[in-house]
Order: structure tokens, then C-alpha cells, then sequence
């Protein structure tokens, strides 16, 4: 064995009849390489030890913006939500008829059933996390059909889904998802990742072909990737219990 294959660093492969070209994609703490399925593993091994320094840099340059570890977040009176980028106050009223949830004039007003037995902090918390999916569910759908219908390109699903390191997703299989934790962010990187994603149902790959097409329907894709870059840890739940002025 080489000094090359012995410091090869360790890596996933996934296999496609559909790709034309080799994609190594790097993770805080994991690496994947997407290959056309005749390509020699010879020849993979050799691209990935030649990379092996740009993965390192690169894992290290994304495990220094995974945000610090903080206590967990106690929702209560007063507490600031993210919502489309603009900050939120929480205004909670127990002992109700029914739980409800409004959302007007910069707070968010959660009222809680008295038929809810669990402690007020986990109902509190528990009750706004459906509110979002469900809120995320709702908006993804009416903009993805608006930008369906501009770039021409039709998903066969539309999904909201819980990921740890990731905003979108497109399948094979004409699938496109969104995080959830993506609601929290200013319309307009939301509209950067559908678009994002929706160009992955002409150009499935990173190629320049495809940042031609993302290109063409949002020119100002970049920095959008750099705002996500630098902002993406303020986007979780709970939520930071000091949140940033602005958003934009």
C-alpha cells in the first residue's frame, strides 16, 4: 500500500448511471463522492488523494461555522422567533378553550387549551414547532408553484422536512424538499434555495451548466450562498436566546 492510499481520507460513494462527471462533497465531519457508475474506483481514489488537502482545509472552514453549543432555549413571555427574516415578540396566554396561534403586527400571539397536561415550557415549545412545519408546508408550496411556473420545471412533490446540515434537497425521482428552520430566514434566500433546488430537476449536479440555470432566474445566487454561509446557526430550535438586529 502506498503512502497515498494510506492517507487517503475515509469517504462515501454513491454511484449513477445518470452523472457524467466526479463530485466530492465535503461535511463537518463525513465526505461523499458521487461517480458515474463506470468509472474505475482507481481512478476515484486517485482525484480524492489529490483533494485530500482541500478536504481538510475545507472540513475545518465548516466545523468553525457549526454554531457553539448553548443551553437549551426556555420559550416564554417575551421570548424573539424568527419569522421570513424579521424578528418576532411571543406573547403566551394559558388556560384557553382552545390552542391558537396568531401571527400579526410583529408578535406572535400563542394561546393555549386548558386540556394541554404537559409543563408550559415543553407544551409551549412543542405547540410553536407545529405551527412552523405546518406554516412551512403552506409557504414552500405557494413558492415553489410561483417558480414552477417561471422556470418551467414541475416537481412531482413538494416536502417540509427536518435536516441537520442541509436547506433543500432534489431527488431523482422529481422530489424537491425544504428544511423547515428555512422559514426563519428573509424571503428572499428562501426563494435562493427553491430556486436552488428547482434547478436540479434540469441539472442533477453541481456542473456550471447548473449554476447557468440558477443564474438565469436569480442572478444574485451568491450572495445568498454567502449569507447562508454566515448566518445559517442563527437559524434553529430552539431558538438563539439572543437574536441578531437584522436578518437581511
Amino acid at each position: 500500500m502506498s503512502a497515498e492510499e494510506r492517507c487517503l481520507p475515509q469517504y462515501t460513494l454513491r454511484r449513477s448511471s445518470r452523472r457524467r462527471t466526479i463530485e466530492i462533497q465535503v461535511r463537518p465531519d463525513s465526505v461523499r463522492v458521487l461517480a458515474p457508475t463506470r468509472v474505475a474506483q482507481s481512478r476515484i481514489d486517485r482525484l480524492v488523494a489529490e483533494k485530500t488537502e482541500w478536504i481538510r482545509v475545507r472540513q475545518q472552514e465548516l466545523r468553525q461555522r457549526l454554531p457553539a453549543a448553548s443551553p437549551s432555549t426556555v420559550l416564554e413571555q417575551g421570548s424573539q422567533l424568527l419569522w421570513l427574516g424579521e424578528r418576532l415578540t411571543l406573547d403566551i396566554v394559558v388556560n384557553q378553550p382552545e390552542t391558537l396561534i396568531h401571527c400579526a403586527d410583529g408578535r406572535l400571539r400563542l394561546a393555549l387549551s386548558r386540556r394541554i397536561r404537559k409543563m408550559p415550557a415543553e407544551a409551549v415549545k412543542e405547540q410553536l414547532e407545529r405551527w412552523y412545519r405546518q406554516q412551512a408546508q403552506y409557504y414552500f408550496e405557494a413558492r415553489v408553484a410561483h417558480w414552477s411556473a417561471l422556470m418551467k420545471l414541475t416537481p412531482s412533490e413538494v416536502l417540509v422536512r427536518s435536516y441537520r446540515r442541509k436547506w433543500g434537497c432534489c431527488n431523482s425521482r422529481g422530489v424537491v424538499s425544504f428544511n423547515w428552520l428555512l422559514l426563519m430566514a428573509p424571503v428572499g434566500i428562501i426563494d435562493y434555495v427553491i430556486v436552488h433546488e428547482l434547478s436540479h430537476l434540469q441539472q442533477m449536479n453541481h456542473s456550471a451548466a447548473f449554476w447557468s440555470v440558477v443564474a438565469q432566474y436569480y442572478p444574485g445566487y451568491r450572495d445568498a450562498k454567502a449569507w447562508l454561509n454566515r448566518r445559517s446557526g442563527q437559524l434553529q430550535w430552539p431558538p438563539l436566546v439572543n437574536l441578531p438586529g437584522s436578518q437581511n
